[in-house]
């Protein structure tokens, strides 16, 4: 079973924006985690100041948001991430636009595990040190795929955020639920 997510974070950015891509509208209610559904989150801080990131969850839901809309979220220059995984796969996807073009990303697909993950562009300099790190665990423990946390952990580090894990804020209901 698993998460099946993809989210969509933009520095420096309105929620506006964000509505307006996902073909929603918030609805006023507020959730303290996010389940199925979409979900809007606005974050103070994070290692490139606020962000605003539109979260897709569920089967039925996650597919929705992809890497094309991203990009064409970037053409105003602001930085815009993409974030997808699977676990009933274990694939999961970091992208970085900015501009409208591809500044960085890293892809892994627990498939081939000696190829991955497979990282392009000038990724920030704590991605390097995440691997690391991870690479330590998998040689300590090789029954787990650590490599597959990559994605989340580094966009946990730059947003503020990670579907999988308690978000750090004093809001009790953070997560804004948007409807058709």
């Amino acid at each position: 079973m698993g998460f099946r997510v993809s989210w969509i974070a933009r520095a420096g950015t309105s929620t506006a924006e964000l509505i307006d891509v996902s073909g929603r509208r918030l609805t006023g209610e507020r959730h303290e985690f996010p389940d199925v559904g979409f979900y809007l989150l606005e974050l103070s801080a994070g290692t490139h100041g606020a962000w605003v990131v539109l979260i897709a969850d569920g089967t039925d839901n996650f597919g929705e948001l992809d890497a094309t809309l991203a990009q064409s979220l970037s053409d105003d220059g602001h930085e815009t991430l993409y974030f997808w995984c699977s676990d009933t796969v274990m694939a999961t996807d970091l992208i970085c636009f900015k501009n409208g073009d591809l500044a960085w990303s890293i892809q892994y697909d627990c498939e081939s595990r000696s190829q991955q993950p497979t990282v392009n562009g000038n990724v920030p300099a704590i991605t390097h040190e995440l691997l690391k790190e991870l690479r330590q665990k998998q040689i300590d423990d090789s029954e787990v795929d650590y490599l597959y946390d990559l994605t989340a952990a580094l966009g946990r580090k730059l947003v503020g955020f990670r579907h999988d894990m308690d978000l750090e804020t004093d809001d009790p209901a953070p997560f804004q639920v948007l409807s058709r």
